[in-house]
């Protein structure tokens, strides 16, 4: 009985809508030759990919009041109205004849027309444009209006009417046109004419004369269209198409040889898709096309805010498609807009912005006109006002008839001159727009020649700056390193000493930052010269013997010190290792205590829905029970009803028998009735029996209180009212269902529901006997009325005796009682035809919301699986990064090792080792220094790995915090699940109940770790769907956490390559001291030359000095 209900009152609803929109289209006209736009919302289904992700439906329709209504998960919902909302139940069939249609039949009769579809990508534009070509029942709007078009012109073409039906098809691709008609795919221009209209300059419109011609062309054109597959929809649309359709009409009636030419057109647009790149994952050329796409809309946009503002110049030009659409802008068309939405939670954002587009187009106001040519428009309104003085005058003068008609032949005349005249004058306009054209083109390509070569010239201008550039900066980076040798290599007496020899005529720039070339120069063949001098020079053996030592002891300091230096980094390190190895065992032990408590959640958590489960199960079987004894009662009860109803048609006979009786002659007044004391007991019991009715009403209603909190009620007859008397009979009815509106009985719900039903069998059988004292009262009345009793009863012995006449006054009371029963009985039937629409609509809604709650259900399952295998693959990424953190690990002791050979190696040749130059001992420090601040990152990141374990200890605290959450949410549901059918109020509750734990979870979810994040997300959105906007912004927090991670690996990675620095530089400076001990061995090897060359004068001299003595003798 409730299905039956429901399914009478949708289709009453369809049927409301349907005259809401003829009357709405007939309305939507503000003032005489102005109407609006026509905005019709269109919303699908989810989709398999978005059911199957659990995207959930946050919008609904109501289509009584055709609004749009937009949930949010957090706050009050968005309601939007518009002309006509439909929902997936509609076909494409029902669209078309209630929307389209009617601009099909306007095109006809000259008007300009257009539809286009608007929405995001995805959400079924071309599915409402153009549908399924191979499947009539799922013909878009398209193939509708051709086919329409081409019936209608069959049955309107005669003698004197043709038409003539052509087809354009225009793709606007990346901001470009092409006619997707043409074999040749090349970009076209769009132009303006003469009558500021827009354009596509040589773009083919070929003549067809059927549908199926049509159609061809179209298939034609959509295989060259550009299409392409995105994360939203596998086969989107990357462009804007505009199929038109142009009809000339030619009415040959009035002059076969000068016809009407009446040329109208309907556009059919399908709208690309507004896009987001984060959603689709375009890449490349598909993003691009996305760009262009959403520059394209936007700029549609903006020409609708300028519209709707008033605003004096409308930027039209701002794209292609707001040029093409000019006229179904604001203009001279009547224009149907479908704004395409889809229900996924996903997509909210693009959903409002999409229903906020269609609500300021809906406030543009369009001026449709027909497009007459304006001396055929004359013509025809000369035609009208002469049919209309006809119709006037009549036979009243025929001379005035025929002046009238040597006037139209004259006015004809007059058109045909001034038709040739225009003629030419238009053929010397098109010939001077030709030649204009012709020389535009080239002084456009001229243009275009000369724009090249510009370009070639910047470019060629850009590429020599750049290489000057380059050559520039070399330069200075070799004089920058020809200065710093110079004053590496000498001390600051040499330099004063080069600038005293430089030229002080000004030619030579004496400070060194200001040098050039030939100052570097000049410097260099100093450098050189003292060089020389300084090799020629000899050195003495003590000089040379103590600069050895010195140099000896300043070296074997410095290795020292370097010892002791490597020494305590090797205790660092060792120490580190072995705080990293029980933190790293900490922390696994940590790791499994998380596995287990996790476990633990889950084993409850299925518990848990096992008797959630079984709770409904059971609570599902006493409804039912319930509802089959319910339906007894109400059987019982219309049973009474109906001999309710009989009663009621003998208490009508009685009243034609009043009237009959009022009307007789009023002789028989004083033996109306036998004694005022029984015409006073007739009264009375009369009194009585609508005080029990009274009250057998009451008691219906109060079982109905409880009957409603199972989501049922005593529901009307569907047998149809022949008859006063059931009228009458409804009225307690609607008694008894204006009772499902009060507030429920407290209690045991279940027993009261029992209880009550004892208490209707009760009911029905004390309306029995109020029944049989009610035939027996209309017996008596009988009897005292016409000493007889109809054939359904048997009249009481002696009560012949007793007939008589009726007194008048008794008689008008009793019409008059009567006629206001009728008003009441007659009110009383429209207050329970309301109140049944409002009790089927509670039902309708008490079973969604327990269909709601399955689906919940099995939605819950499908992510706690999902969540398991998450937690599953967390954990060995969370392996994973231990084994690299243990592998890094060894390399640093590996490298340690290294550095401790190297160190031996180092204090086994100190003693060898001499004093290194000034500048070369300040570049060691200097990378003494580089090896300390690589110590002291590692250092930085020894400590962000203990910032990260003071972190996971605070996820740890806020996981059980999150558990003791979890367990209250898991009590909220059980609560509402065994609360299905509460009224209103107690669901707000709980939803500010829901609303504070959020706040809360969003209070303490901020310090978790990435992985727990995740997980903690995933059980509160299973556990309430409302929290499904949190998960966004948890996804937010696991990116930040991953790419804190992937910073800190970054560390670790650049303190390995630094280490890795080290250790070359290591090596280096080893090399370089072998170098300087076998540039000491050979300053060794030359001393002891020099020292062997003294030695050798030495002797020599002292070979020459006996000599001289022995000659000095001799002298």
């Amino acid at each position: 009985m409730g299905s039956s209900v429901t399914v009478c009152c949708l289709v009453e609803v369809s049927i409301c809508s349907v005259g809401s929109f003829r009357s709405g289209f007939n309305m939507s006209k503000k003032h005489q030759g102005a109407e609006n736009i026509r905005v019709v919302i269109r919303c699908r289904n989810l989709l398999g990919f978005e059911t199957e992700r659990g995207d959930k439906a946050l919008v609904r329709l109501d289509l009584a009041t055709n609004q749009v209504i937009v949930q949010h998960p957090i706050g009050d919902a968005d309601v939007f109205a518009f002309d006509a909302v439909y929902n997936n139940t509609y076909t494409q069939r029902d669209l078309f004849l209630q929307e389209v249609q009617p601009l099909v039949e306007a095109v006809l009769q000259g008007y300009n027309a257009t539809v286009f579809a608007y929405g995001q990508s995805g959400s079924g534009k071309t599915h409402t444009m153009t549908g399924k070509l191979n499947d009539q029942e799922m013909w878009g709007m398209m193939p509708q209006v051709v086919n329409h078009l081409f019936n209608e012109i069959k049955k309107l073409t005669s003698a004197t009417r043709t038409y003539k039906v052509k087809v354009s098809y225009i793709e606007l691709y990346n901001g470009k046109s092409r006619d997707l008609l043409s074999a040749k795919q090349g970009n076209l221009e769009i132009k303006q004419n003469m009558a500021k209209n827009f354009y596509v300059k040589g773009a083919e419109m070929p003549e067809v004369t059927n549908f199926g011609e049509a159609l061809r062309w179209f298939n034609a054109g959509t295989d060259r269209r550009q299409t392409a597959s995105t994360d939203l929809n596998d086969n989107s649309s990357r462009s804007h198409s505009l199929f038109t359709l142009q009809v000339e009409q030619f009415d040959f009636e009035q002059d076969p040889s000068a016809p009407i030419v009446l040329t109208s057109k309907i556009n059919l647009v399908d709208l690309a898709g507004s896009e987001k790149l984060s959603k689709t994952n375009a890449t490349g050329e598909t993003a691009k096309e996305g760009c262009n796409i959403n520059l394209s809309l936007s700029a549609l946009a903006t020409v609708i805010d300028t519209i709707v503002k008033g605003g004096k110049h409308i930027p039209y030009r701002g794209s292609p498609l707001t040029m093409l659409l000019k006229d179904s802008l604001g203009g001279n068309a009547k224009t149907v807009m479908f704004a395409n939405i889809g229900p996924s939670d996903k997509n909210i954002s693009e959903t409002i912005s999409t229903l906020r587009f269609a609500l300021r187009a809906k406030e543009i106001e369009n001026k449709p006109i027909k497009n007459l040519d304006p001396k055929d428009a004359r013509i025809q309104d000369l035609l009208d006002q002469i049919a209309d003085l006809k119709s006037r005058m009549g036979d009243v003068d025929l001379n005035k008839e025929d002046q009238l008609k040597q006037r139209i032949e004259e006015l004809e005349i007059e058109n045909a001159d001034l038709r040739g005249g225009s003629d030419k004058n238009n053929l010397e306009l098109e010939e001077n727009c030709r030649n204009l054209q012709a020389q535009l083109e080239k002084v456009n390509e001229a243009l275009v020649e000369k724009q090249k070569e510009v370009a070639k010239e910047v470019d060629a201008r850009a590429m020599v700056e750049w290489n000057l550039q380059n050559e520039t900066s070399h330069v200075q980076d070799l004089r920058s390193v020809a200065i710093n040798f110079i004053r590496r290599v000498c001390s600051e007496s040499q330099l004063k000493d080069i600038r005293a020899k430089m030229p002080q005529d000004g030619s030579y720039n004496v400070k060194d930052e200001t040098w050039d070339v030939k100052e570097i120069r000049f410097c260099l063949d100093e450098f050189t010269a003292m060089y020389e001098s300084m090799r020629t020079s000899s050195y003495t053996r003590e000089d040379l013997e103590q600069y050895a030592q010195k140099a000896a002891v300043s070296l074997q300091e410095q290795a020292q010190r370097q010892l002791h230096e490597a020494v305590r980094s090797r205790d660092e390190l060792a120490r580190q290792r072995q705080e990293d190895s029980a933190k790293r065992a900490a922390e696994s032990e940590l790791l499994s205590q998380l596995k287990v408590e996790v476990n633990s959640l889950k084993d409850e958590n299925a518990k848990l829905r096992d008797k959630i489960e079984r709770d409904q199960e059971r609570i599902k079987a006493k409804v039912a029970k319930s509802k089959e004894e319910y339906k007894t009662v109400a059987e019982q009860l219309e049973r009474t009803k109906s001999v309710v109803t009989e009663k009621e048609r003998d208490i009508e006979r009685l009243k034609k028998m009043l009237e009959e009786s009022g009307s007789s002659t009023p002789g028989n007044t004083q033996s109306a009735w036998a004694t005022s004391e029984e015409r006073a007991n007739l009264l009375r019991m009369l009194e009585e029996e609508k005080n029990a009715r009274k009250d057998l009403e009451s008691c219906v209603r109060e079982t109905n209180v409880s009957l409603r909190r199972y989501g049922v009620c005593i529901s009307q007859s569907k047998a149809p009212a022949t008859s006063e008397g059931e009228s009458a009979a409804e009225n307690a009815e609607a008694f008894i269902l204006q009772a499902a509106s009060e507030e429920p009985i407290d209690g045991d719900l279940y027993s009261q529901f029992q209880q009550q039903i004892r208490v209707m069998q009760r009911l029905t059988q004390l309306r029995h006997q109020q029944q049989k004292k009610l035939g027996d009262m209309v017996k008596k009345y009988e009897l005292l009325k016409t000493g007889k009793v109809t054939s359904n009863h048997v009249a009481p012995p002696g009560a012949a005796a007793q007939g008589g006449g009726v007194d008048e006054t008794t008689a008008q009371q009793i019409k008059e009682l009567l006629r206001k029963k009728d008003d009441e009985i007659e009110r009383i039937t429209q207050e329970k035809e309301k109140t049944c629409d409002k009790i089927v609509k509670k039902l309708n809604k008490s079973e969604m919301k327990i269909r709601e709650l399955e689906t919940a259900l099995e939605e819950e399952r499908a992510q706690f699986t999902e969540e398991r295998q998450v937690l599953d693959s967390e954990n060995q990424e969370l392996q994973k990064f231990n084994q690299q953190l243990s592998v890094e690990v060894e390399m640093l002791r590996a490298q340690l090792n290294v550095v401790k050979e190297e160190m031996s190696s180092l204090e086994r040749a100190k003693a060898a080792e001499l004093e290194r130059w000034k500048e070369e001992e300040e570049d060691y420090n200097t990378r003494i220094n580089e090896m300390r601040s690589s110590m002291s990152a590692y250092d930085e990141l020894q400590k962000s790995y203990d910032r990260l374990q003071q972190q996971l200890q605070h996820a740890e605290a806020a996981l059980k915090e999150k558990t003791d959450n979890l367990e209250n949410n898991r009590q909220i549901i059980k609560w509402s699940n065994s609360l299905l059918s509460a009224e209103k109020e107690k669901v707000e509750q709980m939803e500010m109940m829901m609303k504070r734990q959020e706040e809360e979870m969003r209070r303490h979810e901020e310090q978790l770790r990435s992985e727990m994040v995740d997980e903690i997300n995933k059980q509160v959105v299973a556990n309430n769907r409302r929290l499904q906007d949190q998960a966004a912004q948890f996804q937010d927090i696991i990116s930040q956490e991953q790419e804190k991670q992937k910073s800190i690996v970054k560390k670790v990675k650049a303190a390995r390559k630094d280490a890795q620095k080290a250790a070359q530089r290591y090596d280096e400076m080893i090399l370089e001291n072998e170098s300087l001990l076998s540039k000491l061995e050979e300053l060794k090897v030359n001393s002891m030359r020099i020292f062997l060359e003294k030695q050798e004068a030495q002797r020599e001299l002292d070979a020459l000095r006996p000599s001289r003595v022995a000659a000095t003798r001799r002298l």
